[in-house]
């Protein structure tokens, strides 16, 4: 059984330049800040960091998402050469800053609908009398408390343990909606828990029984 775990932080300087805009329509305590260019810089600022630590074939990885609670904008640095950033905004857009096969930057726009419309839930929970807790001692803030959940799968054997907190004020859809996007752009493990948890509901444990 593999393990997906969140930790909670509160760190480099990223710059990106913004360039005419693509549009593609698909129906510790750190800080993150993101530099845009259009007429003027203008700065995006991002002071608190989101991390799935996770297991794939005994290779431990991280996965980090940098979030401004206030404007509800997650952004995402993938390892890869093509790709700066992703930004994700609460109407479902998330802008992808990248390089072109000759070198120019560019702005791609995806739009995942669902994180921005109504939760229709599927039904497809069973709540548990465990939780977790996330110790935060080490950056002076409340523990959080995360409650257990168990999913079974539809349309293949096995089923997945997920605990989901509602303690950290972001739309959970917009980390979700990382999974949903095209190519590169979309992360690595499978998060995509939209219209199975609630928008306040942001998963911090995840223990797969078919891995």
């Amino acid at each position: 059984m593999k393990e997906i775990v969140v930790c909670m932080f509160f760190f480099i300087l990223l710059s990106c330049q913004k360039q005419p805009e693509r549009t593609v329509l698909y129906n510790e305590k750190k800080s993150l800040v993101l530099e845009q260019k259009e007429q003027q810089d203008s700065i995006q600022y991002f002071p608190n960091a989101l991390t799935y630590q996770y297991e794939i074939d005994d290779l431990k990885e991280e996965l980090w998402f940098y979030v401004n609670e206030e404007t509800q904008q997650i952004l995402y640095v993938p390892n890869d050469d093509m790709i700066q950033a992703i930004i994700s905004y609460p109407n479902g857009d998330y802008e992808i800053y990248g390089t072109d096969e000759n070198g120019l930057k560019t702005v791609l726009k995806e739009n995942i609908s669902a994180v921005a419309v109504d939760e229709v839930y599927d039904n497809l929970l069973k709540p548990l009398a465990i939780t977790k807790t996330i110790d935060q001692s080490n950056i002076q803030q409340k523990d959080i408390i995360c409650r257990g959940y168990q999913f079974d799968y539809l349309k293949m054997q096995g089923s997945e343990l997920l605990f989901a907190t509602t303690q950290i004020p972001i739309n959970s859809y917009q980390i979700y909606g990382f999974s949903r996007l095209n190519g590169d752009a979309r992360i690595t493990i499978g998060l995509d828990y939209i219209n199975i948890f609630s928008k306040l509901d942001v998963i911090t444990n995840i223990e797969r029984s078919n891995f």
